[in-house]
């Protein structure tokens, strides 16, 4: 994913996948999948529903809203998808706001 500003919402993916719904959103190059979990947990209304092993990489499968994700590291990049390609953007725009955005935390 390009830097952008960090007064710009991060630019989502519309590639459709027919296996795995709507590839909207690739995380930060530096970002490892753990990050991206930490991040997501704090995100209110986020329901984990699990993260496995994959023969490649990890898949984490969450919700957001009634919606269903999923994200996978295959290559040592975080991809996320939308389970339905008609989810929401303001809602997929949260997801990946939330995972670009530095917490507060110290």
């Amino acid at each position: 994913m390009a830097d952008g500003s960090p007064d710009e919402p991060p630019k989502l993916i519309k590639s459709t996948v027919t296996d795995t719904g709507r590839h909207f959103f690739d995380a930060p190059a530096h970002m490892r999948m753990d990050d991206c979990v930490i991040r997501l947990i704090a995100l209110d209304g986020i329901a984990i529903a699990s993260l496995v092993p994959a023969e490649i990489g990890q898949w984490l499968v969450f919700s957001l809203d009634g919606y269903g994700f999923t994200a996978s590291d295959p290559l040592g990049e975080v991809w996320f998808y939308a389970d339905d390609p008609e989810t929401p953007e303001a809602i997929l725009q949260k997801i990946a706001i939330h995972i670009v955005t530095p917490s507060n935390a110290s």
